[in-house]
């Protein structure tokens, strides 16, 4: 038996890099909070006017910029004046790449969620309840301003994916769409608008739906999709073609089998099931998304599945696994029928 021991006293920098996270995390949320990254696109300022303009101490406020600074977010080009980097401009609240929801949405909601995470792990169970004191859905509910910006990260992370899931499997044969769960409707919007014979049905929670319909609307595509707010535990709606996006990765077999339940009364008899999920391989190396695993573990339950697992999952519910379709992003699509 082999022992591996440490060949320095030194911490190796990559090491403490890792370890040093946390604070590189909540100083990206203060900055982006405050909204410094938006306040130098015009031009460079120095940390005293800047600190005037949001409202901060400024000694305090120059240690941030110094520290984001040293990461590449902000560059000095005369000392206590600062500028805003390629890098640091994703801080932007208009940043086409979403960034500054992503942060938002990570120290305001997992972070706390993340520090419970000796509980998970001892456990086995979900932190939502120990943090939120419900489930992390039902939080949502009764915080909007937290559930926009899930939504926000979701419809961003979606509509980069959309336009590889028309492209990867053919929709042409069904008059009616269902997306479970589907927000706003970034994903169906694509799928309704590269298929002209198809009526849509986005399903959602009620604090969800108006958001959908007023993008169904932007889009022009009020009259071929109704929008509909509901439980998924409890039904869904029919069509020939349901569809369900990173929906069963958050629940536990058992709650999973319900929704996917509920999707078989509702399916047409030759319709076809859509799982959209990552599609784990557990003989290969992890990859770098294998934190996903442990994030929807430790969110309400959820947890990531191989081909076989998906296979036995489905047939719970009276579904075959057909095939599994690559769309070339983190998503396959998992395609099964009725038994």
């Amino acid at each position: 038996m082999s022992t591996i021991t440490p060949t320095s006293q030194e911490v190796p920098s990559a090491l403490s890099d890792i370890a040093s996270g946390y604070m590189k995390t909540q100083a990206l949320y203060v900055a982006a909070k405050l909204g410094v990254a938006d306040h130098l696109t015009e031009k460079p300022q120095s940390s005293e006017a800047l600190a005037r303009a949001i409202d901060v101490h400024p000694g305090a406020l120059y240690k941030l910029l110094r520290f984001l600074e040293s990461l590449g977010l902000f560059s000095e080009p005369e000392p206590g004046i600062f500028a805003l980097t390629t890098l640091g401009a994703h801080l932007r609240n208009d940043a086409p790449s979403g960034f500054h929801t992503q942060i938002l949405m990570n120290a305001e909601l997992h972070w706390h969620l993340w520090g419970e995470l000796m509980y998970t792990i001892t456990t086995g169970q979900a932190a939502d309840q120990r943090v939120f004191g419900m489930p992390i859905f039902d939080y949502l509910q009764q915080h909007p301003e937290k559930a926009a910006l899930f939504n926000e990260e979701m419809t961003r992370f979606i509509a980069t994916m959309a336009p590889a899931v028309v492209s990867a499997y053919d929709f042409s044969s069904f008059g009616t769409i269902v997306d479970v769960g589907g927000g706003h409707g970034t994903l169906l919007a694509t799928v309704l608008q590269a298929n002209p014979q198809a009526h849509g049905v986005l399903f959602d929670l009620p604090i969800t739906v108006e958001g959908a319909r007023q993008h169904m609307a932007t889009l022009g595509l009020s009259e071929r999709c109704t929008c509909v707010g509901g439980d998924f535990f409890a039904s869904v709606p029919a069509g020939d073609c349901i569809i369900l996006s990173a929906v069963i990765s958050d629940w536990d077999d058992e709650q999973s089998v319900r929704i996917l339940t509920n999707c078989r009364q509702a399916i047409a008899p030759e319709g076809r099931l859509l799982l959209l999920e990552r599609l784990l391989i557990p003989e290969e190396p992890a990859p770098p998304t294998a934190f996903l695993d442990l994030a929807m573990l430790i969110s309400g339950g959820g947890t990531g599945r191989s081909q076989g697992e998906f296979r036995n999952l489905l047939a719970g519910a009276g579904f075959d696994l057909m095939r599994v379709v690559p769309t070339g992003t983190q998503r396959s699509i998992f395609e099964a029928r009725l038994v």
